[in-house]
Order: structure tokens, then sequence, then C-alpha cells
């Protein structure tokens, strides 16, 4: 019989978390009454879920101090944040929203996406990507296509390798400080989609997860 297990490394952690699915207690940073504290104390999240998630996080200190956490619930839906160094740090302070939304762009399309993203799951490509704002700052927004890229993972067998199917990643990437943060959501859950699914990039609403991120942005107590 095919079963359908929760795994949670292939949430563009795989880079940066190369192990088996993670309980709180044994992730890298710290959960405690349901708040997520960063291993680096570089922020603190406001768990975006009503019951305790899994949670995974990682770090790749090589590639510009990368790092990331993510918040899966029993569904599979997932919040997640990804962040890394910035070396425009000034410059963008100084910037205008146009010219901060183009700091946006080009670390998402030259460093973000083919770094932290296709390195990875070399099929994903980027659907629909447009300036826009979260929590009234200048944001660039995104839908990307990650073949294989879901939470869940299929199998025939306990044993076997769990098979994941396709994630549609809606993001949005924000600058605070001397970083660039990358935030996600998943917008096909597998245990609660119907067979007829699709996404339309060139839909009116194609954007329409953009509060879920500008909650998780609220969230987030950056130190």
């Amino acid at each position: 019989m095919e079963k359908i297990r929760l795994i949670a490394i292939p949430l563009l952690l795989a880079l940066l978390c190369a192990g088996p699915a993670q309980a709180a207690g044994r992730i890298l940073g710290h959960f405690k009454d349901r708040v997520y504290t960063n291993h680096e104390q570089l922020f603190t999240v406001r768990s975006p879920f009503p019951e305790e998630p899994t949670i995974q996080d990682g770090r790749d200190p090589q590639n510009d101090g990368a790092g990331a956490v993510s918040f899966i619930d029993g569904f599979g839906r997932l919040l997640g944040i990804l962040y890394m160094n910035s070396h425009d740090a000034e410059a963008f302070a100084r910037a205008d929203e146009a010219a901060a939304q183009k700091f946006l762009h080009d670390w998402y399309h030259d460093k973000a996406f083919p770094s932290l993203i296709q390195v990875s799951l070399p099929q994903a490509r980027i659907l629909r990507d447009e300036a826009g704002k979260i929590a009234g700052q200048p944001a660039w927004i995104a839908v990307a296509y990650l073949p294989g890229g879901s939470p869940f993972g299929r199998s025939v067998h306990d044993d076997d390798e769990p098979v994941h199917g396709d994630s549609w990643r809606g993001m949005a990437v924000v600058a605070n400080g001397q970083r660039y943060y990358l935030l996600m959501t998943e917008l096909r859950v597998d245990a609660l989609a119907t067979r007829d699914w699709t996404y339309d990039p060139q839909a009116d609403d194609w954007n329409a997860f953009l509060p879920q991120l500008d909650d998780l942005y609220h969230r987030i107590t950056f130190r």
C-alpha cells in the first residue's frame, strides 16, 4: 500500500540540512513557548501554526552566511524563511523604492534562486515575479515551480526512498539590516489539494499568498 510521509528535507534546505526530518528538539536553533530562536541569535519567529509544527533549520556559512528555517504542519502546509548576508546594505538603505526593489530582484535572480534553489532542484524555474511590498516596505514577489520540492514524500514500503511531489512556492524577498530574507509558502498542499488543482501565473490573483507572507514577516523579531 502506498504511504504518505511528511519529510522535511526537500524544502530548499537540502543544501543546508542534509539529514532526516527533525523534531523541534533536534534543530540548530531553539523552540520554546511557540517561539523559534535562530541559532545565531539573528531573529526570533512566533510559530505560524496553532499546533506544534515540524521545524527544519540549517546553515551554510560559506555561502554568504546562508541559513534557513521552515515550519510545516501535519497537512504539509509550509512557511519558511531563508536568509543570506547582503553586500549592498548601505546602498540599499539609501535607495528609493524602485532602486530597493531592483536590489531585491538582482539578489533573487543572481544569487538566491541559482545558489539556494536550483543547486539542489536543477529543474526549478520562476513562473512569475514582480515588484511589491511586504509590511509596507519594498519587496520582490515571485512564484516558483519546484519539481520534487514538496514536503510530502510517497513510498510503497516504509524502507523505500520517498518520492516527493512537485511544489509551487510563493515567495517574497525583503531586506533587513545586513541581510536579505526570502519568505516562502507552499501554494499546493498535497494533503488538501483536489486532483484538478492548477496554478495560473497570468491570473489576476497570482499573488494571493501575499497576506500569509506579510503575516509571517510580522511574526519575526529581528535582533
